[in-house]
């Protein structure tokens, strides 16, 4: 008897991602190039949330710089049909700057908290008292109702003192660095936004100068890269660098 293929794996293997070719960002999970098993259980928990009308589960998003930790969470946000409020913890001032941030959000808003390793103990310690209240009846918090949101935190990594969200936070996911596909699209996106029309003709170059970088950068590593290799080093182009790079040529 053949054992049952597991859904996350099957899902992840059956996804047609979108064309973004008339997007600044990514719109939905399914429009992400890249990353087909985090993506996979993301869009199953957006999925779950819609069905069963609730916010979604408090999410843990973590990948190297240039991954697309931020598309995804935004994109992870929109599939669950819930209002984005980005903060990036770097810019948080203190543990009450984190309450008043917090007791502004509104149900069924979505936070997304970038940086979190860069939140200090009492900010930390001052999130998680109020992630934790959102569980209480209403009746038996004494200040202003908590409301009934989610947090998206995102990170390059986790460190030991952060482990306080491995209770809080019941869905993580780790974003692998970027392969070519992943860059190509990304730098066509950043073509459009600086104006050039979109057509085969732009996503061609945006891919050769891709391939270009690729195989300039540091041997054995760029042909991981190349291949999309999970654990290759992030030695792809800047997309923004690239999309320039085709914008100063003149393509149309």
């Amino acid at each position: 008897m053949s054992a049952q293929p597991d859904p996350v794996t099957a899902r992840a293997a059956t996804r047609v991602c979108g064309d973004p070719s008339r997007l600044l960002d990514v719109a939905t999970l399914r429009q992400f190039v890249g990353a087909p098993l985090a993506v996979a259980v993301l869009e199953d928990a957006a999925d779950r949330a819609v069905a069963e009308g609730r916010v979604l589960e408090d999410t843990v998003i973590l990948g190297p710089d240039g991954s697309g930790k931020q598309l995804v969470a935004r994109a992870l946000a929109r599939d669950a049909d819930q209002r984005i409020v980005e903060l990036d913890a770097a810019w948080v001032r203190n543990a009450k700057h984190v309450a008043r941030i917090v007791r502004s959000l509104e149900d069924r808003d979505a936070l997304i908290l970038r940086r979190i390793d860069e939140l200090r103990p009492a900010q930390l310690r001052m999130l998680v008292s109020l992630m934790g209240m959102r569980t209480l009846p209403r009746e038996a918090d004494a200040g202003s109702p908590m409301a009934d949101c989610t947090v998206i935190a995102t990170a390059v990594t986790v460190p030991r003192r952060l482990s306080v969200l491995r209770r809080l936070c019941p869905l993580w996911v780790d974003l692998p660095h970027p392969c070519a596909e992943a860059q190509t699209a990304a730098a066509y996106r950043a073509a459009l936004a600086l104006g050039l029309p979109g057509s085969p003709q732009l996503r061609a170059q945006v891919a050769d100068q891709v391939m270009f970088h690729v195989r300039a950068g540091s041997g054995a590593g760029s042909a991981r890269v190349a291949s999309g290799g999970e654990n290759a080093p992030g030695n792809l182009p800047d997309p923004v660098m690239i999309a320039r790079v085709s914008a100063a040529r003149g393509l149309t």
